[in-house]
C-alpha cells in the first residue's frame, strides 16, 4: 500500500475563515491546499455526529489509490464517505489516534 502525507487536521473551538461546511457531519473547515503547512482546521457543532477522537484529536491523512484496500484489517472509525465530489475518505484507529484516508478520482 502507498501512502502519501496529504494533511493533518486539528479540531478547533475557535472560530476561522471556514473554506467550507460538511452538513452531514456538522464539520467546518479550512482549506489544507491554502495552508503552507498542509494544515486543516477543523470545528465540530455541538451536535455533530462524529465520534469523540475525531472531535478532539488532530489527524493526519493520507492520500491512497484505492480506499477499500486501505481499509482492510484497520479499526474503522469513520466508514467511507464522499465530503466533495470526486473525493472518498474514511478514517481508522491507529495507536489512539485517528487517521484519515483519501481517495481522489483522477
Amino acid at each position: 500500500m502507498n501512502y502519501q502525507f496529504s494533511h493533518i487536521g486539528i479540531p478547533t473551538q475557535e472560530e476561522k475563515d471556514w473554506d467550507g461546511y460538511y452538513e452531514p457531519g456538522k464539520i467546518h473547515y479550512t482549506d489544507f491546499n491554502n495552508d503552507e503547512y498542509a494544515i486543516e482546521w477543523v470545528k465540530f457543532d455541538s451536535d455533530s455526529p462524529m465520534p469523540e477522537m475525531m472531535r478532539t484529536i488532530p489527524h493526519v491523512a493520507y492520500l491512497v489509490d484505492n480506499i477499500e484496500d486501505a481499509l482492510l484489517g484497520k479499526d474503522i472509525l469513520v466508514e467511507t464517505f464522499s465530503p466533495a465530489d470526486g473525493v472518498r475518505v474514511a478514517f481508522i484507529k491507529h495507536n489512539g489516534s485517528p487517521v484519515e484516508f483519501m481517495e481522489v478520482s483522477k
